[in-house]
């Protein structure tokens, strides 16, 4: 009689542990919001790695009111020229062509994905949306401007230059040249 009980008891508890760990549902609504046409050179991408870590306390910097984050930040910084405000005129009869206001370098996209370490929360004081949001804010942020501190723009620039020559060459086995005016 017990072995019996003990042999229901066992089926019960594992149906009801198997319910719970099958109810998951997860789901995705996605809705395209713009397609927009571009004319965007990246000439170098830049890799980045970066501990941030958020410290934050409420009222009082002890362990009940704090709560601290250390975070990964790995991102793919992509920098180029924006083309759209390029110019160009044709001047067939002495088959030259014109390019005008070429743009500077500048940082076309920046891709980043975050990896939360060490997270600890105090008894008063937890963690929230608005501060993963504010995490993720300051973290792209943070890769921003070392991106804008570091050499990519410089790289950017020389590859920049390398096309326009290798442009020029490429006119000048058509019969063409190419000028570019400041």
């Amino acid at each position: 009689m017990i072995s019996l009980i003990f042999v229901a008891g066992f089926f019960v508890a594992k149906s009801v542990y198997q319910a719970k760990k099958d109810t998951s549902k997860e789901e995705a609504v996605i809705i395209i919001e713009q397609i927009k046409t571009v004319s965007k050179l990246i000439t170098v991408e830049g890799y980045f790695n970066e501990l941030y870590t958020y410290n934050d306390y409420y009222k009082f910097d002890w362990v009940p009111f704090q709560k601290k984050a250390i975070i990964r930040v790995r991102a793919k910084v992509s920098a180029g020229y924006d083309l759209g405000a390029v110019k160009y005129e044709t001047d067939a009869a002495k088959k030259i062509i014109y390019l005008s206001n070429l743009p500077k370098p500048t940082i076309l996209s920046l891709d980043h994905e975050l990896d939360y370490y060490d997270i600890n929360e105090g008894v008063f004081n937890s963690f929230n949306e608005a501060d993963f949001n504010r995490m993720n804010h300051k973290a792209k942020d943070l890769i921003y401007q070392k991106a804008m501190d570091s050499y990519l723009l410089v790289e950017a620039a020389k590859k920049g230059m390398g096309m326009v020559q290798t442009m020029m060459a490429l006119a000048k086995q058509s019969g063409w040249e190419l000028k570019v005016k400041n």
